[in-house]
C-alpha cells in the first residue's frame, strides 16, 4: 500500500469547529484502521475491537453534533434530516458488525468503501450546511474548543474498552 492511505483527511473537509473537525479526523482514522485490518487479514478480535471503537466513537460524535445543533437553534426540519442520516450510518455499521459477529462473515471492502464515501459526503455536504450556524452560536471560539476538548477527553476515559454492544442492540 506504500504511503497511501485509504481515506485521507483534507482541509476542505473542515467545518471550522475544532472539536467537530478533530472528531471527524478520528472517524477517518478509525475507518483507515478497519481497512488495514481487512487488507492485512487481522484476527477476528482486532476487527471486532475496531468495529466496537467505530460504533462507540460514531455515537459520541453524532451525539455532540446533535446537541450543538439543538443548542444553536438549528432549523428543526434540517436537524431532523441530519439526525436521520446519523441513524442510517449507525445502522449500516451495526449491520456490518452483526454479519461479522453473528454470521461469521468478514467485513467486505464494499461496506468499508460505503462507509468512507458516506462519511466523506456527509461531512462535505450535510455538515458543511450547519457550520455557519454553529460558528454564529460561538462554537468556534477558543474558550468553547478548550472546554469541549476537556469534556470529550473525560468522557472517553470513562468509556470501557470493550462494550460488546452487539449483545444489547
Amino acid at each position: 500500500m506504500g504511503d497511501k492511505v485509504f481515506f485521507e483527511w483534507s482541509d476542505a473537509m473542515s467545518v471550522g469547529i475544532a472539536a467537530i473537525d478533530e472528531q471527524h479526523k478520528m472517524l477517518v482514522d478509525i475507518l483507515n484502521r478497519l481497512f488495514l485490518a481487512v487488507v492485512q487479514r487481522e484476527s477476528n478480535e482486532i476487527t471486532i475491537e475496531i468495529l466496537d471503537t467505530l460504533v462507540d466513537y460514531t455515537k459520541t460524535h453524532f451525539g455532540l453534533e446533535e446537541k450543538l445543533l439543538q443548542d444553536a437553534g438549528y432549523n428543526p426540519t434540517e436537524f431532523a434530516a441530519h439526525q436521520k442520516e446519523h441513524q442510517a450510518f449507525v445502522g449500516k455499521i451495526s449491520e456490518a458488525a452483526s454479519k461479522h459477529f453473528v454470521e461469521g462473515k468478514s467485513v467486505s471492502f464494499e461496506i468499508i468503501n460505503f462507509l468512507k464515501h458516506w462519511l466523506q459526503d456527509h461531512i462535505l455536504v450535510t455538515d458543511k450546511k450547519y457550520a455557519t450556524a454553529l460558528q454564529d452560536a460561538g462554537y468556534s471560539t477558543k474558550a468553547w474548543t478548550d472546554f469541549a476538548s476537556s469534556t470529550i477527553t473525560a468522557k472517553q476515559a470513562e468509556t470501557p474498552k470493550r462494550k460488546q454492544w452487539w449483545k444489547v442492540w
